[in-house]
């Protein structure tokens, strides 16, 4: 469903139009829609979307660059769709040594800190900023970085971090 300019909402929203509308209608169930895509996702949410992003493994791996070769679809179309190959995927997404390194979910704080740091867009980093930006990442990926001075590996701290939190927001 395509969704009308927020101006269009808001109006109609000031206007009252929403209060007594019959909520089986069209128009309310666009008004939720909308109402809904300008909420900030919940911390929950946001949780599960990085817990679902780690579960890649070897299979999973195999599997992507099967699809995006045009494999899959030309042994499908020889052997069928029981080809085996549901099979090699969960074989290869046990074997231990390509397992993926574990990241940890991020504090409420940390995120809320982070989603003000990055929406700052400073180009000057304290090193109080510096030490927080390290130890956060530290948490989140489990390393043991130290603090820099050097700005490209600071910046690939903060590239990881923004990564981490696109991922995270889904």
């Amino acid at each position: 469903m395509k969704l009308k300019k927020d101006k269009y909402y808001q109006d109609l929203e000031a206007e009252g139009y929403y209060e007594n509308l019959d909520k089986r209608t069209k128009d309310y169930k666009e008004y939720k829609e909308w109402l809904s895509s300008k909420e900030e996702p919940s911390y929950e949410k946001l949780k599960e979307n990085i817990e679902k992003e780690n579960k890649v493994g070897l299979g999973d791996v195999v599997e992507k660059i099967a699809e995006a070769t045009g494999i899959r679809k030309a042994v499908k179309a020889v052997l069928g769709d029981d080809c085996g190959c549901d099979e090699r995927k969960e074989k290869f997404n046990k074997i231990s040594v390509w397992k993926r390194r574990k990241v940890n979910c991020i504090s409420k704080e940390d995120y809320s800190w982070l989603k003000e740091f990055v929406g700052s867009k400073t180009s000057k980093i304290s090193h109080e900023t510096n030490k927080r930006l390290v130890a956060v990442y530290n948490r989140v990926f489990g390393t043991n970085q130290k603090v820099s001075k050097c700005t490209p590996c600071v910046n690939g701290l903060i590239r990881n971090l923004v990564e981490y939190l696109n991922i995270w927001e889904g």
